[in-house]
């Protein structure tokens, strides 16, 4: 429990705020904003990189459109967003996972960290149409047990993935905020009805501010119901690593462009062991298939 007393509401935070409350009000709620977490002016650059993506794209409707594959269009929203410190901690937490396994004789820990699961930037116009409400761990099959709160020994295995977004702009319900049901997260997966809008709470953001959240909790884009305003979101899924990323980080940011960042981003994309063997090329880590200059040997080995 955090010193601060929060509301029962969902919360908007500085994001100076300790990560430990903001862990205790995700945990509690399955979601928390945070105020100004991305500057305006690295919003405003990371849709600059981002706009040609999205002028292009045709495939959802006319008022929606969204550009994937950011972490090879965006060098900014990748170094501000998915690299977000704040960002990061939450999902090292949250998605960070440790298992004891025999070896012969020797009793070893396994430690699997989280890396990047997708990265798309939204934009809707007028006349958009509300996302259906769903869960976004539905992509890893996760099936829940109802609960009625969180508790760390019993559910630090529970959620798959974590999301992070971003607004790009004004957020209101009228221009399409996401649509968010407080403490879904805690709500069994085989209940006999589905979720509904009036459960709902309405994302309300400023460009810049964050809203994160569980994977498990029911959301869905709204609806954007002004005559003038386009919504921009951008989106960032990190999910555990042992599990399939949804967008292919390998595909989506051809090599050449995963060269041009650093090793730290490199290793979030994908390129790295995850104990104890997912990920290997040659029985080798997938950093030295990236960077050979980095390799020191080139034995396989047992893991």
């Amino acid at each position: 429990m955090p010193l601060v007393q929060y509301s029962d509401a969902v919360q908007k935070v500085s994001k100076d705020t300790p990560v430990e409350e903001i862990l205790y009000l995700l945990k509690r709620d399955g979601g928390v904003f945070v105020k100004t977490l991305v500057s305006e002016e690295d919003v405003d650059q990371a849709y600059q990189e981002a706009k040609p993506r999205l002028d292009a794209d045709t495939e959802w409707n006319a008022q929606t459109q969204r550009a994937p594959s950011l972490i090879a269009r965006s060098p900014t929203y990748t170094k501000t967003q998915v690299m977000n410190p704040l960002f990061r901690q939450v999902c090292d937490h949250v998605l960070t996972s440790r298992r004891w396994y025999w070896w012969g004789g020797e009793k070893k820990l396994s430690l699997s960290k989280p890396y990047v699961h997708s990265c798309t930037a939204m934009r809707i116009g007028p006349g958009g149409k509300a996302q259906p409400l769903h869960r976004d761990d539905y992509i890893s099959h996760r099936d829940h047990a109802e609960i009625d709160h969180w508790d760390d020994a019993r559910d630090m295995k529970r959620e798959s993935a974590v999301g992070l977004f971003v607004a790009g702009c004004r957020i209101t319900k009228e221009n399409g905020g996401t649509q968010f049901i407080p403490r879904s997260h805690l709500w069994g997966s085989d209940r006999a009805t589905p979720p509904k809008v009036e459960q709902c709470i309405f994302a309300d953001m400023d460009k810049g501010d964050g809203f994160l959240m569980l994977a498990s909790a029911d959301h869905g884009g709204g609806s954007n119901t002004t005559t003038d305003e386009h919504r921009l979101l951008f989106a960032t899924f990190i999910v555990r690593g042992y599990l399939r990323q949804e967008e292919n980080q390998f595909l989506a940011g051809p090599t050449d462009i995963a060269r041009s960042y650093d090793r730290e981003i490199q290793e979030y994309m994908g390129y790295s062991m995850r104990e104890p063997a997912c990920g290997y090329v040659e029985q080798v880590d997938p950093i030295y298939h990236l960077r050979p200059e980095l390799k020191e040997e080139n034995r396989p080995r047992d893991f």
